[in-house]
């Protein structure tokens, strides 16, 4: 097979979610940056692509082996996806650690299914806890079931990029 470049695109969130996905950077911090990474959710910091200056913001991660795994959910132009593509060398933290990292997109799409697969059957333990899902569906906040879903169903489309650290912060 080809190795091509993800094609999936989509609206990027608005209303609370954007306030609240906006809000993770300054809430990542002590316990909660334990809690965010229980529920898979790690800060990444890149290069603008445009201005040069440091974005940080958070994105959902798997780790597979020594290093994590993100999908943009929102698609190829998702501002950190495009972001890493311009500009590979990153800052991740997972929890309270602090890592440089180099960032590699995945180009390979049965790879990038086969990760699919993989967050799916792991994505039971991330996310919003079971208990507040259906509230979060209920109020059209948030599906993260319906996520997966779309992602899975997206599979070689879905831009995945993989997270190697190589320095501690």
């Amino acid at each position: 097979m080809t190795e091509r470049e993800p094609t999936f695109t989509r609206q990027p969130p608005t209303g609370l979610l954007r306030f609240f996905l906006k809000s993770l950077p300054l809430l990542y911090r002590g316990p909660l940056a334990e809690l965010f990474r229980w529920r898979c959710v790690m800060l990444l910091t890149t290069v603008g692509r445009k201005s040069g200056l440091p974005r940080t913001g958070g994105i959902s991660f798997m780790q597979v082996g020594d290093h994590y795994v993100s999908f943009a959910g929102w698609g190829v132009r998702a501002n950190w996806y495009q972001n890493v593509r311009a500009h590979p060398e990153v800052i991740i933290q997972v929890g309270r650690r602090r890592m440089r990292a180099t960032a590699r997109p995945v180009e390979d799409p049965e790879r990038r299914r086969e990760l699919m697969l993989m967050m799916q059957r792991h994505s039971a333990h991330c996310g919003p806890p079971r208990a507040i899902r259906p509230l979060l569906r209920l109020t059209r906040l948030f599906d993260y079931d319906a996520e997966i879903r779309l992602a899975v169903a997206q599979g070689g489309n879905l831009p995945v990029v993989e997270f190697y650290p190589h320095e501690e912060l």
